[in-house]
């Protein structure tokens, strides 16, 4: 199985550095990384988790744990790490006090129910097996994707050359990509288009 990983691992290199050349940031770094990737993916099976974080300058942050199967996304986690500057206690979620987390935002728990059909504890922290992979529309979770696509995404949009942008790019993931994506010039508040990888790792 392995061999039929090399072996795709060699095409892929093939047909992306047969891509135009320049027309993207950070190109050699990229490149490495995608290599570091490619090696990552043959070594592990295709199968693997890893973890994007998020957060907004309003006093939330989050995590979303993806794992995939032989290339295929199998499962989503998402928790909020910190809510409207209220940190997750130890015991989860369910443990802290709807009157401080719906303070502020204008609705009751009963409301919140009637509207999205679960609870606002629910909300906070799920997890999407296989067949219920999307359910959480409204959720700030990453999307549902691969590396594989991630990488793709990186090259096409995230490190596009652009005039009127700051682009970056890290692989802080022994040598798999830890960020990458760009900011509008002059912005000043949640302006980061791309992703940031916590850390990614095998699984059996």
């Amino acid at each position: 199985m392995n061999k039929v990983y090399a072996l795709l691992a060699l095409l892929a290199i093939t047909v992306f550095n047969a891509c135009e050349k320049g027309d993207i940031e950070h190109e050699s770094r990229f490149e490495q990384s995608y290599k570091a990737w490619l090696n990552f993916k043959a070594s592990s099976g295709n199968n693997y988790r890893y973890e994007v974080s998020g957060a907004t300058w309003t006093g939330s942050s989050w995590l979303t744990t993806i794992t995939v199967k032989e290339g295929k996304v199998v499962q989503r986690d998402f928790r909020y790490e910190v809510f409207n500057d209220i940190r997750r206690p130890d015991e989860g979620w369910v443990s802290a006090s709807l009157d401080d987390l719906l303070n502020g935002l204008g609705f009751t728990a009963e409301e919140f129910l009637e509207h999205e059909g679960s609870s606002f504890h629910e909300g906070l922290q799920w997890t999407e097996t296989a067949i219920e992979l999307g359910v959480h529309e409204s959720s700030p979770a990453s999307p549902i994707q691969t590396l594989d696509e991630i990488y793709e995404t990186a090259r096409t949009v995230w490190l596009k050359k652009r005039d009127d942008a700051q682009i970056s790019f890290d692989a802080k993931n022994d040598g798999l990509i830890s960020s990458a994506g760009f900011v509008p010039n002059g912005c000043m508040d949640d302006c980061f288009s791309g992703i940031a990888i916590r850390s990614i790792e095998a699984i059996d």
